[in-house]
């Protein structure tokens, strides 16, 4: 497969998933999975506790949140390695800190009010039973955060596919 295929493949699948289930960070993994298949179903199913900002709290979007755990997945060193050589912990932070830089210069926030703002012209607080209720009542609501969703997973699966770390190979003789 080439590169754009690869982004194509993992954007549509994200999209199907968010459409279907509602649910951003698990369908931003679900996406990654359609091709980098050492994101495992475990992780794909604890990811349904980052949807609705973190928790359901309106926080860190679900789409950041799952890019962060495929990122330190792929990228961090194992904790042994850095028990043994705590400065490798300085690999781990330029990866998240370098998602984190470049999500931001795609998506332009991590936030999901922010992203609600954009696509619904106003925010929802999903602690707050008004506004959640209001919110769920917007009937095309998955398909418009399918449009993040689907954005955000190329994004990320374009940062996975392009991204080397130098040392982590060798991290521990």
């Amino acid at each position: 497969m080439t590169r754009q295929e690869i982004i194509d493949l993992c954007g549509k699948a994200a999209r199907e998933a968010q459409i279907r289930d509602d649910v951003c960070s698990r369908s931003t993994l679900i996406g990654l999975k359609a091709y980098f298949d050492w994101i495992g179903d475990d992780m794909i199913r604890a990811s349904m506790n980052l949807c609705g900002g973190a928790g359901g709290s309106s926080g860190t979007c679900g789409t950041f949140t799952a890019g962060l755990l495929a990122v330190g997945l792929k990228y961090n060193v194992p904790l042994a390695d850095e028990l043994k050589k705590p400065e490798l912990q300085e690999i781990n932070a330029g990866m998240f800190n370098k998602f984190r830089d470049e999500y931001l210069a795609v998506m332009g926030t991590t936030l999901c009010p922010e992203f609600q703002k954009k696509v619904f012209g106003r925010s929802y607080i999903f602690t707050d039973p008004v506004d959640s209720e209001a919110y769920w009542k917007i009937e095309d609501h998955a398909e418009k955060c399918a449009d993040v969703v689907e954005k955000a997973t190329r994004m990320i699966a374009a940062f996975l596919l392009d991204n080397e770390v130098p040392g982590k190979q060798e991290a521990v003789q």
